[in-house]
């Protein structure tokens, strides 16, 4: 048997529960889904005013725990524009002040627009994780220095703070194609996720959470929230600062994210409605992928290493994903009827590419009561076929990346619906 993580020195005690992880598809058990609480007899209002808020709450309840309300005082301070990419765009950097409590934690946001629009455009906005700098090679975007956070474990990455230093100005340049996306008709927007909350164990006392929660409050085996509500926090405030630019359409807001990113773009489309489509790009478990099918990454690995994602409580269920009460089928409607696109790479086997497009299949219903069809097949399509309706999939032949083919597939399905 090859060992799983082979370039990582883990100790035997985590090998093991690394080996525990299925990747044989002949090995996935038979399972059944928790019941989506749609049927022929529910309306697509009647469904947005009662089952959507249940959803919402179990989601709450058993896995991300609660998002904090908006802060007592919020201000928008422009710090620097400019025109960037030979005049294709402007450079608008603003910083989002959020005060509360007596405290103030500050996200630095960034954003393109495509100059010569002639009328309010459409946006993406994600979170990023190595810094706004790192989306591109832009030199007039600013480096906010940081100070880096020690490793837990200097054997693995798993917790690491790997956010680019100046030197690594546009170091996952490729992941964003942000002058493609401007050519195309769509603005950019984005925040360096670690200015909400540090994704390491260790990232509470610097983080927007500490403006509502005590330290003993996080610590405490009651803690009914986690970092992935926190991001979502903050990808409302960016929402609050975009319904304020008159050269966007806030009616037509898309919200992405790539890997733990995708989990929160998923959590953010289901609890705030201004987001016109969400994104979600190899999110695997906790994010796109369904639980209750065992194959790839599972609760036990993922809290392993990251227990601050979750409220304290969703322990409870490790080594017991069958038996979860909930599953991402659900969060997917909570989505509807607004637009929804899931994307896989192929060779993402951990993320599970076929358990991502089955929730997709799962959640259709939520569309099929207002009169959609969701995602509209049931067949796992080919590498490079995107399919769907208004839930769009797409298998790009690879592993864990967003990369361009993925922008240019996600912006033809945009333009057709978003626009």
């Amino acid at each position: 048997m090859t060992k799983r993580f082979a370039n990582e020195n883990f100790p035997p005690e985590i090998q093991e529960k690394a080996e525990r992880m299925n990747t044989d598809e002949s090995k996935v058990p038979f399972y059944e889904l928790p019941g989506l609480p749609v049927s022929d007899h529910i309306s697509g209002s009647e469904f947005q005013t009662r089952i959507r808020s249940r959803i919402i709450a179990a989601f709450e309840k058993y896995m991300y725990g609660i998002v904090p309300p908006r802060c007592e005082e919020l201000v928008f301070e422009t710090t620097s524009e400019g025109m960037a990419f030979n005049g294709l765009a402007l450079r608008r950097e603003v910083d989002i002040i959020c005060r509360h409590n007596g405290m103030e934690r500050i996200l630095h946001m960034l954003t393109y627009l495509p100059c010569n629009a002639g009328k309010k455009v459409p946006v993406f906005f994600g979170l990023n994780f190595k810094g706004n700098h790192g989306i591109t090679h832009d030199p007039g975007v600013t480096f906010h220095a940081f100070e880096r956070y020690a490793p837990v474990n200097p054997d693995s990455r798993r917790q690491a703070d790997d956010r680019l230093d100046e030197s690594g100005r546009g170091g996952v340049a490729g992941r964003w194609d942000v002058e493609n996306v401007l050519k195309r008709g769509y603005a950019v927007a984005t925040i360096c996720y670690f200015d909400i909350y540090p994704d390491v164990p260790a990232g509470f006392e610097k983080s927007i959470m500490r403006m509502y929660y005590t330290p003993e409050q996080w610590n405490s085996p009651e803690r009914d929230t986690g970092a992935i509500s926190a991001w979502v926090w903050g990808i409302q405030r960016g929402l609050d600062y975009l319904e304020t630019v008159p050269e966007i359409d806030s009616q037509k807001i898309a919200v992405h994210g790539h890997s733990r990113l995708g989990k929160t773009a998923l959590w953010a489309g289901a609890v705030d409605q201004r987001i016109a489509l969400t994104v979600s790009n190899c999110s695997g478990t906790c994010g796109a992928k369904l639980c209750h099918r065992h194959f790839g990454e599972d609760f036990e690995w993922i809290h392993y290493w990251n227990s601050h994602w979750f409220r304290t409580d969703f322990e409870q269920y490790i080594c017991r994903d069958l038996e979860f009460p909930i599953d991402q089928h659900m969060l997917m409607a909570a989505i509807a009827p607004r637009l929804l696109y899931v994307a896989s790479g192929s060779l993402d086997e951990y993320a599970d590419p076929r358990g991502e497009f089955e929730a997709a299949v799962a959640a259709s219903p939520a569309w099929r009561i207002s009169g959609g069809s969701g995602i509209g097949t049931t067949t796992f399509p080919e590498c490079g076929k995107l399919v769907g309706s208004e839930i769009g999939y797409y298998l790009r032949r690879g592993e864990h990346d967003f990369t361009p083919e993925n922008w240019k597939v996600l912006m033809d399905f945009a333009d057709t619906r978003l626009k």
